[in-house]
């Protein structure tokens, strides 16, 4: 499922292309809008693939930010 969303936007542009040409506007219009949300999809998949480290690191910062701040209270007592 990884490459999913690119031909199912690249079958939604060419279909939309095809119901311009024979003037049907409004079907274009709901063929190109469900491209759109697939091409978005896609990106969105791409983009949580590429961050899923990072969601990790994220919070192992905040325990670590925890850490110092008890590490700098104990030192003041």
């Amino acid at each position: 499922m990884k490459n999913v969303w690119v031909p199912i936007a690249a079958v939604c542009t060419l279909a939309a292309i095809v119901l311009v040409i024979r003037l049907n506007f409004e079907a274009a219009f709901v063929v190109a809008a469900i491209g759109a949300v697939a091409w978005f999809l896609n990106y969105r998949q791409q983009v949580r693939t590429r961050l899923g480290g990072f969601e990790d690191e994220d919070e192992s910062f905040e325990g670590r930010a925890v850490d110092e701040k008890q590490n700098a209270e104990d030192s003041l007592s």
